[in-house]
């Protein structure tokens, strides 16, 4: 014998209108919601039965119930991705999205929250990369550079000046240099922590910082391929620097 929400699901308009029916179907499957009538979609009582069973089922609620905060609420207590099935009104609910994002920090696009706690715990509960609004605030930054150097170019122009941010990107990963400043660039004191961190962080120093000796050190020491950057083999060789390997001790020596 076919079960409730299979008798739901294959039935016709009698069946999806049937009220029981339905009651049974959700209590059983609760993304059979989205077999029964429009009105059922509206009944607060069969929604919230189908939630408790599946919260996905929110999505396949009438606009109003979406709207609703209470049916909301029920399923987002359940499983926060499902904040994203409620009517936009309510993804600025600080509640909700409390709820939504402590589960899943991704859920945090739904709102262009400037929130720094709310935006702190999105980044501690999902390694992610910061955006919009959030590139401005400095903490979800520093969190989320610290998680992945890499993360420094989706930041503002403000914080890639920044040298406490930048310094934190670059321990991380050395090679984050390339999404700092041109200003910072030129920081010898943070170059050489990048190349301190991966040699090939060279490339992305300034010039005068690319044919600075201690800086060159500190790269091939590192990371010893980074030895065809201070050649200029791939950046230009400038005429500050040697012209082959040969040259390169000799310059060291002199240093």
């Amino acid at each position: 014998m076919d079960s409730p929400w299979e008798r739901l699901r294959d039935g016709g308009a009698a069946e999806r209108q049937d009220r029981a029916l339905v009651l049974a179907a959700v209590a059983d499957e609760g993304i059979a919601l989205q077999f029964a009538a429009c009105e059922l979609q509206d009944d607060r009582e069969v929604v919230l039965a189908a939630i408790e069973q599946d919260p996905d089922a929110l999505q396949y609620a009438s606009k109003t119930l979406r709207g609703c905060r209470e049916v909301v609420a029920a399923a987002v207590s359940r499983a926060g991705e499902t904040l994203q099935f409620a009517e936009p009104n309510l993804w600025e609910d600080r509640e909700l999205l409390w709820s939504a994002v402590s589960a899943d920090g991704r859920l945090l696009r739904l709102a262009q929250s400037q929130d720094k706690e709310l935006v702190l715990t999105a980044v501690r509960q999902e390694t992610r990369r910061p955006s919009g609004a959030e590139c401005f605030v400095k903490e979800v930054v520093m969190s989320s550079v610290r998680t992945s150097g890499e993360n420094l170019k989706l930041a503002s122009e403000e914080l890639q000046d920044d040298a406490e941010v930048v310094m934190a990107a670059i321990k991380f990963d050395g090679l984050a240099l390339q999404f700092a400043s041109p200003r910072l660039r030129e920081d010898r004191d943070i170059v050489l922590l990048a190349v301190q961190q991966h040699g090939c962080a060279l490339e992305f120093a300034s010039e005068e910082l690319r044919c600075d000796r201690q800086v060159v050190r500190e790269a091939v020491n590192r990371t010893p391929r980074s030895l065809m950057l201070a050649l200029g083999e791939r950046t230009g060789r400038s005429p500050g620097r040697p012209r082959s390997a040969f040259h390169l001790w000799r310059w060291f020596g002199r240093g």
